[in-house]
């Protein structure tokens, strides 16, 4: 049987194959492959409970990964995020509906109604967008991850299987 946080851990994991940073389209990225069998599930089905559930699964596997490394490292999530966005503008990355997204995630519970407000408006004004969020959101995680095992705090493994349990908390 299938749970809840499975297809979310299986966009995570995707994020770690090397073809999601080297693929030259979107269909040969295995992150990209993840969120295209959820939609594919969702047309199937008539709905987009797949689609949704695997954003709301990745952007709490988010949230909970910058507040890990913020207290970690004794700094507030804001100062994490700000040291995303700061990377992410060098690189030239776009980030702000991840931004947007963490920042009203980490506020408590009114930031989850303002959470889903913005996940809502921005699947119904551009689809596409919403899935490059969900995309983002696992290459996101996949680097709190990489930080979490650099700065000593936590392996890959650790992490992962850290990541699951809380996963599974919060779809019960």
């Amino acid at each position: 049987m299938t749970s809840l946080q499975d297809p979310v851990m299986d966009l995570v994991r995707a994020s770690f194959d090397p073809a999601a940073k080297t693929a030259r389209t979107r269909t040969e990225s295995p992150v990209c492959q993840v969120v295209i069998r959820a939609a594919e599930a969702d047309l199937a089905a008539g709905g987009a409970d797949n689609v949704n559930m695997l954003a709301v699964g990745a952007g709490v596997a988010a949230a909970g990964l910058t507040a890990w490394l913020a207290k970690e490292r004794d700094v507030d999530t804001a100062a994490i995020i700000a040291e995303f966005e700061k990377g992410a503008a060098i690189h030239g990355i776009p980030h702000d509906p991840l931004v947007k997204m963490l920042k009203t995630l980490l506020t408590g519970p009114t930031g989850m109604e303002q959470t889903a407000e913005f996940m809502v408006h921005l699947f119904h004004d551009d689809e596409e967008a919403f899935y490059d969020l969900i995309v983002d959101l696992a290459h996101y995680i996949a680097t709190c991850v990489d930080l979490l095992a650099a700065h000593g705090i936590s392996n890959r493994d650790d992490t992962l299987e850290a990541l699951d349990d809380m996963l599974e908390t919060f779809f019960a």
